[in-house]
């Protein structure tokens, strides 16, 4: 697998998934993500402190239907983001 470098990452909670992310490659040799990342949780922190940011909470919010969310995965958790 490679990455593709010189773009941004849209990442709920970037600090969690790049630790986990990069622990990863690094077990495998590889070089860690180096990519510019934008924070939606630090964006939602910021246009609505005090404010549950969580991605359900957001979806809540913006009237995203989550109800495929039974179980924390990427694939369903990168489409709401994108929504």
């Amino acid at each position: 697998m490679s990455f593709i470098h010189n773009k941004k990452l849209i990442i709920h909670n970037a600090e969690f998934d790049l630790s986990h992310l990069n622990n990863e490659l690094e077990i495998l040799g590889k070089k860690p993500i180096n990519n510019e990342i934008v924070d939606t949780l630090v964006l939602a922190r910021n246009k609505y402190p005090g404010s549950s940011s969580s991605l359900d909470a957001l979806c809540r919010r913006y009237r995203i239907d989550n109800s495929k969310r039974k179980l924390h995965t990427a694939l369903i958790d990168c489409d709401l983001l994108a929504k």
